[in-house]
């Protein structure tokens, strides 16, 4: 039976680091700023199956983008894709950046 105890596991995903949480929570002040927050929120939850996808997307055109980008910086992008806890802090920063918007007006 020991065999198939492990046979359909997913690995678990990292936590993410201090470094990763104020990139996200930087971003997502940008973008509430700009009161776009929701859409994006929208956005970020309606592809969340897709991220993987994106991040080998990524992967396949860092020679491109890295003549506009650093390569650490297209890597950083590529693990936040990759992991679904940085997804969830990422929607969790834009959405407490939005209520407090809406309650300043």
């Amino acid at each position: 039976m020991g065999i198939w105890k492990n046979a359909f596991k997913l690995p678990e995903h990292r936590e993410i680091t201090e470094a990763e949480k104020k990139l996200l929570a930087v971003l997502a002040e940008k973008i509430n700023k700009r009161s776009m927050g929701t859409v994006t929120a929208l956005a970020v939850e309606s592809t969340r199956p897709l991220h993987n996808l994106g991040s080998q997307a990524l992967v396949f055109l860092m020679p491109l983008l890295n003549a506009f980008l650093a390569k650490e910086d297209t890597e950083k992008y590529v693990k936040l894709l990759e992991n679904p806890k940085a997804v969830d802090f990422f929607l969790k920063e834009l959405n407490a950046g939005d209520a407090a918007l809406k309650l300043e007006k």
